[in-house]
């Protein structure tokens, strides 16, 4: 009987001492921040307002206001291309160029004691940026600034009733600077698809039209479509999708 007790205690003792069955734990995947390092390409588009202006450089009347201000608008729609670089303390810097197609104009009549039938246009049919940005990343999102040169492609119409019209092309230089915001709405192993909202502002100067007076005769009568200044200004609202390539392959990390 004692014997019985002691192996079956025995062999109790021995099935406490197996170990334990060893259990594998999952893999632990560590998060990689969002970086902005890479170039891409997209497409923008908003609308465009703005401002412009004409004042009488040649004839009796040079020096007067021809209009006086008036306003323009319109819509906006084009490509971008761009590259950026995300410094460790998430700082970002980059340059950007963008192209966008744009039926902008304005019109306004002649004031006395020009022709007060005469109607002067400016339209704006292209806009072309190239600008420097910087921002900050808090990881998929960047707000940033953004500045640099502006160029744009105009045209000024002089239409007088029963004499003639008048239109001078020029491509115009001026100046550009602005603020966004970027969000990478998707990321993936190519690369990633990133959202913006921006405002620009453009600011073109003046610039001389008709740089030769114009005279036409109908009759008795003769009119001159005389030489101006025009002033130019922008101002853009735009949202845009961009595609960003990774500047390197993204590996998870285990």
């Amino acid at each position: 009987m004692a014997a019985t007790l002691l192996v079956a205690g025995s062999s109790a003792f021995a099935a406490d001492l197996k170990p334990p069955i060893a259990v594998k734990a999952p893999p632990v995947t560590t998060a990689i921040p969002f970086s902005w390092t890479g170039c891409y390409l997209g497409v923008e588009g908003g609308a465009q307002w703005g401002r412009s202006g004409q004042t009488a450089r040649s004839g009796p009347a040079s020096g007067q206001a021809l209009t006086g201000g008036y306003d323009l608008s319109g819509g906006i729609a084009g490509g971008t291309v761009g590259c950026n670089y995300e410094f460790s303390n998430n700082v970002v810097i980059g340059i950007e160029n963008d192209y966008s197609w744009t039926d902008k104009n304005g019109s306004a009549h002649d004031l006395a004691p020009f022709n007060t039938k005469t109607l002067n246009t400016t339209k704006e049919k292209w806009i072309d940026t190239l600008r420097g940005r910087i921002g900050y990343a808090f990881d998929r999102l960047m707000v940033y600034g953004t500045g640099g040169v502006a160029f744009a492609g105009t045209d000024v119409t002089v239409a007088t009733p029963g004499f003639a019209t008048v239109t001078d092309s020029q491509s115009r230089t001026g100046w550009v600077a602005g603020v966004g915001g970027e969000w990478a709405a998707y990321t993936g192993p190519l690369g990633a698809l990133t959202v913006k909202l921006e405002y620009l502002h453009a600011d073109f100067g003046t610039s001389r039209y008709v740089n030769t007076p114009i005279d036409f005769k109908v009759g008795c009568t003769t009119t001159t479509i005389v030489s101006r200044d025009v002033k130019l200004s922008d101002d853009m609202v735009r949202v845009g999708v961009n595609w960003k390539f990774n500047a390197d392959p993204v590996i998870a990390a285990r």
